[in-house]
Order: C-alpha cells, then sequence, then structure tokens
C-alpha cells in the first residue's frame, strides 16, 4: 500500500529548500491525492531567526497557496497548515484567524527558567549537549521537554502533533541515554494517556532519515505499539524541505505500520481526515 499524501512540508518561506509549486508538481507527478503546507511559525524575537516565517511572510504563504490550491484544484487537494511551536505563542484559534486548513504542533524548543535561556531540541549535538547540561542530566531536559509538548496540546489543539519523540534525534548508538529505560518508557505512557484524551493524531516521520540522523522514523517502534495499544490515530509525513523527499521512506514506513498492527491511518482528504485502510 502507498500512502499518498504528505502534510509536513517546508518551502522557501521558512526553512525549506523549494517553491511550494515545486512541490505540488511533484506530488502530482507521484500520485498524491493531497499535499499540505506547514511552514514553520513565526517567534517574536531571534528565537525563530533562520528557520521561521515573518509575521509579513506568513501572510504572503497564505496568499500564495490559496492562489495555488485553485489553480491545482483538478489535480490536487492543496491544503494550507503552519507547524506552530510551541514559543510562537499561538493559541488554537490560530486556524480561523488564519483560515488554516489544519495544524501541525512541535516543540522545537525549551525553556530553562532557572537562566532565562531557550535551549534547541534538533539543532545539532554540541547544543544538545548544552542544554543536557544546563538542565542538571538527560532526565531533566527530555521531562522539560514533553512537559512543553503537552502544554503546547493543551493550548493549541493541533490537529497533528510533529516528531514527538524529536529528543531521539541524535541519540544514535545511546549516546544520552536508554529508551528501555523504565523512567523513559513511564514518561512516554504518560503522556500519550494524555494525548488519547484529545483529538490530535500522531505523526510517523520521516525527516531526520532523510537528513541522514536516524535510521527510523519518529517515533520509535515501541512508542507506535503504544500509540496502536491506546488507539490514538496516526498519518505519515515526510517532514520535507527538499522536493526530492517528499515520499522519503514512506514504502517503508508503510510496511512498519502494517507489521505494528494498524489497519487504519489518517489522511487529510475532502477538507477533512478520513480514515483509510491499512493494507
Amino acid at each position: 500500500m502507498k500512502f499518498l499524501s504528505n502534510l509536513h512540508t517546508h518551502t522557501l518561506y521558512c526553512d525549506g529548500n523549494n517553491e511550494a509549486e515545486d512541490y505540488i508538481k511533484k506530488a502530482i507527478e507521484l500520485g498524491f491525492v493531497s499535499i499540505g503546507f506547514s511552514g514553520h511559525s513565526y517567534i517574536a524575537g531571534n528565537l525563530g531567526e533562520g528557520w521561521c516565517m515573518s509575521e509579513e511572510g506568513t501572510l504572503e504563504y497564505i496568499k500564495e497557496l490559496k492562489n495555488l490550491k485553485e489553480k491545482y484544484k483538478d489535480k490536487i487537494e492543496v491544503y494550507i497548515g503552519l507547524e506552530t511551536d510551541y514559543y510562537s505563542g499561538y493559541k488554537k484559534d490560530i486556524k480561523g484567524k488564519l483560515s488554516l486548513d489544519y495544524t501541525l504542533g512541535s516543540v522545537h524548543l525549551i525553556k530553562n527558567e532557572t537562566n532565562g535561556k531557550y535551549y534547541s531540541i534538533d539543532s545539532s549535538p554540541e547544543i544538545t549537549e548544552e542544554g543536557i547540561k544546563a538542565f542538571g542530566g538527560v532526565n531533566n531536559y527530555i521531562k522539560k521537554y514533553y512537559d512543553t509538548l503537552l502544554k503546547m496540546i493543551v493550548e493549541q489543539e493541533p490537529d497533528i502533533i510533529g516528531h514527538i519523540d524529536l529528543v531521539k534525534k541524535f541519540n544514535s548508538g545511546n549516546r544520552y541515554f536508554d529508551e528501555t529505560e523504565d523512567w523513559y518508557v513511564n514518561l512516554i505512557n504518560e503522556t500519550l494517556d494524555k494525548i488519547k484524551n484529545t483529538n490530535s493524531i500522531i505523526e510517523i516521520n520521516t525527516g531526520a532519515m532523510s537528513r541522514g540522523w536516524t535510521d527510523f522514523p519518529y517515533p520509535s517502534k515501541f512508542i507506535l505499539e503504544l500509540i496502536l495499544k491506546k488507539d490514538i490515530p496516526i498519518t505519515l509525513n515526510s517532514d520535507v524541505h527538499s522536493v526530492e523527499n517528499i515520499d522519503y521512506y514512506f514504502d517503508e514506513s508503510m510496511e512498519v505500520v502494517k507489521e505494528t498492527g494498524f489497519k487504519k491511518m489518517k489522511i487529510l482528504k475532502g477538507s477533512k481526515f478520513q480514515d483509510i485502510e491499512v493494507k
């Protein structure tokens, strides 16, 4: 079974490498049913510098996508979204205010309340190590990430939760922590129990794989198994920053989904999230 959609797409408006129309043309070539754009939301100050859209750029982004949606309406469904970081300050009403089709909520930064500094989760191993040290150890660092993730979900009510275990990005070979340790498994369980009581969908995200950081999508296999057990809906996204990776590792990911035991997944079609059968 092929999964013919991607809702996690970054363009030149933020840190992507291609125009929105380039992605649309590639998606049509691949026979996609839908494609959604999720530019990184504006963050005030210098926190979003280099990777987030400006306020003005956000409005230009939405205007262009509306035009492209109309232009290609007979060939593919184009959806307008945002990847809303927790520190963007956006609330659940952002969809209505900006006439968005969906939001994808993520945490890329965590704040240390002691020194007032923000630490990027996914910039580099060096910044990760700096953050772990500032929080007094990897346990505190990771707990802060999941605490922030849950606050984001409550305040923003995103349709999709982005790369839920982003904290593993630089953890190849258990460099910083062992995912099988009880404290981490318990933390994941607690987080998923709270997500289960929301309407959010968890994405399988192949972005770190396409950029060479991991050899398995987000989330890890044991988290996928827990998601299935708790009956939380999933979808598949490539977190694409370059057009050639729009369906990166999709076929293999679908095999993982099937082997894990999922019978259905969510796809955005006809302007609503629908279940499709996993075959």
